[in-house]
């Protein structure tokens, strides 16, 4: 179907990682996945170097701070500049993570300014400008824990002054110091400055009660406020002590229940996540016809029953999806989704076909491009906004990455733990994959294991040995517990 080409740019994040230098890949670190602009600097701000044609094969040198622009240069060395790595494609066991920190200006014609409705005063000694990129909530600390002292709008100048710890937070003021305080850099246009190179500082600007993270919504995108996460509240979750196969929660029975006041279809499941949930090996052919239950003939009715829904095309998967991407309404397809309003792909989907529940499984790609408290935030807003639709989220644990099992490991007891919080059924694939050759996954060791042409469905031996069936297997048998349990 129809996508917008800057979806497959994510593909890259399936062989992005998390430590330690990459050695240079034959023919490259990474590859332009489309026509890019290099840049001057790590942002779209700067000035465009060169524009590269798709395929450009690249040798990478280091990243900025989140590693959301890298600086490389062709394999001639005749061009050398920052570019998005979003819109890479990085060979395998390369990660701009790993790359080494810079703040390097590439020479070059001067960075182009963001786009203001007045140019702010000069910065003070030490410091640099910035200017909002959204209506902005100005805190009196560096975290969504600290109390909202005002709400400024988007194009607002910026003094800077000042960062916390991790340049996550700037300390800043308006030209007029009407306003001072501070705000999250990931949605600030900085000129000429980095928030790294600011000075540190603890300073509260006002005292008051701490106030709430709410998620909210702006014009153009939505702004997700990260939530408080502690990793030793998931460290001592046993990935290996929870069942395999989810069960019918009596939260789930209040979200069936809610939904069908709201008339969703308790006949559609739809499905939320990356590559290995798009892919036409995962519930398909049970839609088809082309399947053979073996030993497992009770799933005939819950099979029966959601029918040719396991065989939609969702506009919640896609390759290279991660849980921040189907939140995010610049990710949505514009030619079913509605854009223009802010609709996400997750909540597309479910306008579109109204489903009752959703088999949610993020995690390959997202250990490789967020820490656990982004991950943490992003799949529990994922969690709710599936609630709030009267859809019963069914949370997955993933394969995960046999290069970087410890983050494997992490993330999935996050989402163990989510899955606990809300009281939603879980499906324990990680389990249901450890006895499989290789984990069930592919000689690559992330992507999940396809079986022969046509046999995901063939729920009998030897198929049950690759992971695609075994998924199928867990997620129906997870869907007939809550079908019969929660839906009836």
């Amino acid at each position: 179907m129809l996508r917008r080409m800057a979806f497959l740019a994510l593909a890259a994040a399936f062989v992005l990682a998390l430590s330690g230098a990459p050695a240079a890949a034959q023919g490259g670190d990474a590859t332009t996945t489309y026509t890019l602009n290099m840049r001057a600097g790590p942002g779209g701000t700067y000035a465009v170097l060169v524009t590269l044609p798709g395929g450009t094969p690249l040798l990478l040198e280091a990243r900025n701070a989140d590693a959301s622009w890298v600086l490389g240069r062709t394999l001639d060395g005749a061009q050398r500049g920052w570019l998005s790595s979003l819109y890479l494609s990085f060979s395998p066991g390369v990660s701009a993570i790993r790359l080494p920190f810079s703040e390097e200006i590439v020479p070059g014609p001067a960075p182009v300014p963001a786009p203001v409705e007045s140019a702010p005063e000069a910065p003070v000694a030490g410091g640099g400008t910035a200017t909002t990129r959204y209506q902005m909530n100005v805190r009196s600390g560096p975290g969504t824990s600290h109390n909202t002292l005002t709400t400024l709008p988007t194009g607002t100048p910026l003094v800077l002054e000042a960062r916390n710890g991790d340049a996550s937070w700037v300390l800043a003021h308006t030209p007029d110091n009407s306003v001072r305080g501070w705000l999250a850099g990931q949605y600030l246009a900085f000129s000429g400055v980095s928030a790294a190179s600011l000075p540190v500082s603890a300073e509260i600007v006002a005292a008051g009660a701490p106030a709430a993270a709410p998620a909210v919504e702006y014009a153009g995108e939505r702004i997700i406020e990260m939530r408080p996460f502690n990793e030793a509240s998931v460290r001592g979750i046993n990935l290996a002590a929870y069942p395999v196969v989810g069960r019918a929660t009596g939260r789930a029975r209040q979200i069936f229940l809610a939904g069908r006041a709201m008339g969703n279809n308790p006949h559609v499941v739809a499905k939320v996540g990356d590559c290995s949930s798009e892919h036409w090996y995962f519930l398909n052919s049970f839609a088809w016809g082309d399947y053979n239950l073996g030993s497992y003939a009770n799933l005939q009715p819950v099979i029966d029953h959601f029918g040719e829904s396991l065989a939609y095309d969702s506009e919640a998967t896609h390759n290279g999806f991660n849980a921040n991407a189907v939140l995010m309404s610049m990710w949505a397809n514009p030619a079913a989704c509605q854009v223009e309003q802010g609709e996400s792909p997750l909540a597309c989907e479910f306008r579109l076909h109204r489903p009752s529940v959703a088999i949610i499984m993020f995690g390959t790609s997202d250990l490789l491009v967020m820490s656990p408290a982004q991950f943490n935030t992003f799949m529990r807003q994922i969690v709710e906004d599936s609630i709030e639709a009267g859809v019963i989220p069914i949370l997955s644990t993933f394969p995960g990455n046999l290069g970087f099992w410890q983050e494997t490991i992490l993330y999935n007891q996050i989402v163990v733990r989510i899955a606990l919080d809300y009281d939603i059924p879980l499906i324990n694939l990680w389990l249901a994959l450890e006895s499989l050759p290789n984990h069930g996954l592919e000689p690559d060791g992330f992507h999940l294991g396809e079986p022969p042409y046509g046999t995901a469905c063939m729920l009998t031996d030897p198929y049950l040995s690759t992971g695609y069936a075994m998924r199928n297997l867990v997620t129906m048998q997870t869907l007939d517990a809550v079908w019969r349990g929660a839906m009836q």
